[in-house]
């Protein structure tokens, strides 16, 4: 893969990743939209640093971002901020494992990046150019890239589409709870949340993830 088209498909990932917090910090009210930005950042960081291919640097800058964060408004024993904190490491879940185009095994393949000047504009925001006009240009370009990919919104991509695989087999399924249960301690540890409630729902969402394999 060139590294335009690298840079291409990080730009796509970028702006789903946006799309996705904007419609997950939709589902609290302002005043605790602090805690939710907070919640992104500490989970997004733990999840980094248990997934082998994300380079040490990038786990190195999310740690001292999370820093600086915690440093502005440390939440400290606050239960709006655990519950915000359970709450986002649940959806966080949800979404890793939905039947969508994006957790598909051939998302990459589906991806229109014939044009790969929107690899080349997110290589000029990543490298420090990161005004207004280069995200909004990225984000309509992200559009095109995406038109193959119409079941983004949805958990029902494999009934729509004959070529839906998920991105994770029954036997890898485990090692993502396993991921998110060794999360849910940490977090645990740190900020108290409640381990048993993270608990109850993988043992929902799995029960849901296997029903939709069912039906393939």
């Amino acid at each position: 893969m060139t590294d335009k088209k690298v840079y291409s498909t990080y730009a796509v990932l970028c702006e789903l990743n946006d799309r996705e917090f904007k419609k997950r910090l939709d589902l609290w009210p302002a005043e605790l939209r602090y805690y939710v930005v907070l919640a992104n950042s500490i989970i997004g960081l733990e999840n980094a640093k248990r997934v082998e291919e994300t380079p040490e640097a990038v786990v190195k800058d999310a740690e001292e971002f999370v820093s600086k964060l915690l440093a502005m408004a440390n939440p400290g024993d606050d239960g709006a901020f655990r519950g915000v904190l359970e709450t986002y490491l649940i959806e966080t879940m949800k979404g890793e494992l939905r039947y969508s185009c994006d957790n598909c095994a051939n998302f990459n393949s589906c991806l229109d990046l014939k044009d790969l000047s929107v690899g080349h504009l997110f290589e000029r925001r990543v490298n420090g150019e990161d005004t207004a006009m280069i995200r909004e240009e990225i984000a309509l370009q992200v559009v095109t890239a995406l038109r193959n990919t119409p079941y983004l919104e949805t958990d029902r991509a494999h009934i729509f589409c004959r070529e839906f695989r998920h991105q994770y087999a029954d036997s890898d399924v485990g090692l993502v709870f396993g991921r998110y249960s060794d999360i849910a301690m940490e977090l645990q540890n740190s900020f108290g949340i409640d381990y048993r409630k993270i608990q109850k729902a993988m043992i929902d969402i799995n029960m849901e993830f296997c029903e939709r394999g069912n039906e393939l």
